[in-house]
């Protein structure tokens, strides 16, 4: 420590000899020692403040992070024993580190420097470009948004450096929303150049909503925890404060919008983000989930996966079930036979929600309701013990076609193996008729 102070004072007070000592810290900043390293890169820094030596210190940084597009690192020290051995040095974070901490110290105070910065990150080795990520956060979160010099980075993103860019992005937007700036720069930039959705995630906040149907069927086909980050920026829920602002799409509008890309996208990876949906639990309210199914039925043809969804939205809130009730009605309205997977979820939700389902699969035309016995056959004797239980009132409101479906299935039944009352079906049938002749 006092000898670093020692240095820098004959360097700011020697001028004689300033280049000398100046180049003895410039070399111990990329010592392989890490106590060493820091305090002459601290000392660094503070001449870097002094107009005498800014563009030497930069210069030396330059020139150390050029270093590391070579295929080994330089000779600092004498080689180990296996280094000897093998006949080559190679790479490790450490010496990376110390060829590049130094550039990364002064990004804060230049960010023009960023620029070469990236053409480093293009020509150089796997294992040196996972240590310069890894290392990008301090500086870049100093240096925001705002910054022209990484507003033009991403403009002028060099071929093989777009990896580097969307860690820069992902970190100046992980506690703020994006600005138009940049949102444009880099949908740009996606238009024209990059192919991968993945670019878009740190600006999605900052997306009009069409934008963001328009890429989620590309979205959702990532893995779970990238599609899980994709949905805490959309809707918002990783802002707080004076920072938030107002997502692109609501969590109805987003679970609607799910259900309408079936033709873009695989079905698999969309019931896998409808579930990442489900799990958001203080998003997806009971009431959200009214909202999303009321939308869905409005929708034609019916999403594929609509009665999943509303299995799901009663097996989180079972207090749903008369809602649910209402929309099997309005189903049995828009014909959800002709819709196979919809119609099986349909016998599906019924047989869960039995016995409340049984006056809405008394709504069905005969033809339909004898599918849904093929389908699920508990239900029969089931729905047959209920309309016996029924006062005589209650039965005159049956449609006369599901009396004699039910009838017919009595004639064609032994009672010696339990066939129906055919009193019951008798006096049904007959109130049946009276409320057609009147």
């Amino acid at each position: 420590m006092i000898g670093f102070s020692t240095l820098r004072e004959l360097i700011s007070k020697s001028p004689a000899r300033s280049n000398v000592w100046l180049q003895l810290l410039m070399e111990l900043t990329t010592a392989q020692k890490e106590q060493v390293r820091v305090q002459a890169i601290h000392s660094a820094k503070k001449l870097h403040t002094q107009d005498d030596f800014t563009d030497l210190i930069e210069d030396f940084a330059r020139y150390s992070v050029q270093q590391l597009t070579l295929a080994e690192p330089p000779p600092q020290e004498k080689p180990t024993d296996e280094e000897l051995l093998e006949g080559k040095r190679e790479w490790t974070e450490e010496s990376i580190k110390a060829y590049l901490y130094l550039y990364l110290a002064l990004l804060p105070s230049n960010h023009s420097l960023f620029l070469n910065l990236a053409d480093v990150y293009v020509d150089s080795a796997p294992i040196t470009k996972k240590t310069i990520l890894r290392h990008l956060e301090h500086p870049v979160r100093a240096i925001g948004m705002n910054s022209p010099e990484l507003l033009m980075l991403v403009e002028k993103c060099p071929a093989g450096a777009e990896t580097l860019v969307t860690r820069v992005l992902h970190i100046v937007t992980d506690k703020n929303p994006p600005t138009n700036e940049l949102v444009q720069k880099v949908k740009e930039l996606y238009n024209k150049r990059v192919s991968d959705v993945r670019f878009l995630i740190p600006v999605l906040n900052g997306l009009q909503k069409h934008e963001v149907v328009e890429v989620l069927p590309k979205l959702i086909t990532q893995s779970p925890n990238v599609v899980k980050e994709v949905f805490n920026r959309l809707l918002g829920s990783f802002q707080s404060g004076a920072s938030a602002q107002k997502p692109p799409v609501s969590p109805s509008e987003l679970l609607v919008s799910l259900h309408t890309i079936e033709s873009k996208s695989d079905v698999k990876a969309i019931m896998k983000a409808i579930n990442i949906c489900f799990g958001e639990k203080e998003l997806y309210t009971q009431e959200v989930l009214a909202v999303v199914i009321q939308q869905l039925i409005d929708i034609t043809p019916l999403p594929t996966l609509f009665m999943r969804t509303v299995i799901q939205s009663l097996g989180m809130c079972p207090r749903l079930v008369g809602f649910v009730m209402n929309i099997l009605s309005k189903l049995i309205n828009k014909q959800v036979w002709k819709y196979p997977k919809v119609w099986q979820g349909f016998v599906k939700c019924c047989q869960m929600t039995k016995p409340q389902s049984y006056p809405i699969l008394l709504q069905l035309p005969p033809k339909q309701l004898e599918s849904v016995f093929k389908i699920c056959p508990e239900l029969k004797p089931l729905l047959v013990a209920h309309i016996e239980n029924m006062t005589t009132n209650q039965r005159g409101h049956i449609s006369k076609n599901i009396i004699q479906m039910f009838e017919k299935d009595e004639a064609s039944t032994s009672s010696s193996r339990g066939g129906y009352s055919s009193a019951t079906f008798s006096s049904s049938a007959t109130s049946s008729s009276k409320m057609d002749t009147d």
